[in-house]
Formats: C-alpha cells, sequence, structure tokens
C-alpha cells in the first residue's frame, strides 16, 4: 500500500466520521464537529503523507495535481 492510498483512506475515515456527526450530534454542536473533523482529516493526512511517502511518491503526487489543474 503506498502513501497516496494510506492519504486517502485516512481523509476517506475522517470524511465518514464527520458526516455521521452532523447527523447524529444535536444541531449546535454537529455542523462544528464535522466540520472541525473534515479539516482535521485533511490535514492529518496530508502530514501522514509527507511523514511516509518517498522522495519518488511526491513527485508523481505534484505532476498529478498539475495535470488535473485548478
Amino acid at each position: 500500500m503506498n502513501a497516496q492510498t494510506i492519504r486517502f483512506l485516512i481523509q476517506l475515515a475522517f470524511a465518514f466520521a464527520a458526516m455521521f456527526a452532523v447527523v447524529f450530534v444535536p444541531a449546535p454542536y454537529g455542523p462544528s464537529l464535522g466540520f472541525f473533523l473534515l479539516v482535521f482529516g485533511l490535514w492529518f493526512g496530508r502530514r501522514i503523507f509527507k511523514r511516509i511517502a518517498t522522495l519518488d511518491e511526491i513527485k508523481a503526487d505534484l505532476r498529478q495535481r498539475v495535470d488535473e489543474g485548478p
């Protein structure tokens, strides 16, 4: 399993946790907790990717981002 797959799975898990928080936690706290979980998951996934990715994987990720465009 490469670093990009691990990053995707971490971000997906936090996105599902955020969705469940929005649905099951009462109104004033649910959306706030969901937003926090979503942002934290994106940050944490990127941090893990930087920690375990090899130089070739980082170059491939940057090439993919450039090819996709904004």
